[in-house]
């Protein structure tokens, strides 16, 4: 059995990071974030060990994958301010309700 090339593992890591990414991307976009974290704890462990082995990535791969993790993040952050958003005025309707109430 043959050993992969540097090449190949290169591409290995690649793809694994990629997919993790779009996982966890697909996660995000269907407002299921929470359960992320799996994901987003192996995507670290495979870029650490993907930046320590002898074949680490080049700065423009590390570049792309900060971008799609900045990206992800921007959509996560986005989501979660919604949310919060929305239960502000859910509450704030709730405690209107309540004082229209007391008031009669």
């Amino acid at each position: 059995m043959e050993s992969p090339t540097s090449s190949e593992q290169l591409t290995n890591c690649s793809e694994l990071i990629q997919t993790l990414l779009s996982n966890i991307e697909v996660l995000v976009n269907d407002d299921n974030a929470d359960e992320a974290q799996p994901l987003l704890d192996t995507l670290n462990v495979e870029l650490k060990q993907w930046c320590e082995s002898r074949d680490g990535p080049s700065a423009k791969q590390l570049e792309l994958i900060q971008l799609r993790i900045n990206t992800i993040l921007v959509k996560a952050n986005s989501a979660k301010n919604e949310s919060s958003k929305a239960i502000i005025k859910h509450k704030k309707s709730g405690k209107a309700i309540k004082a229209y109430k007391a008031s009669r």
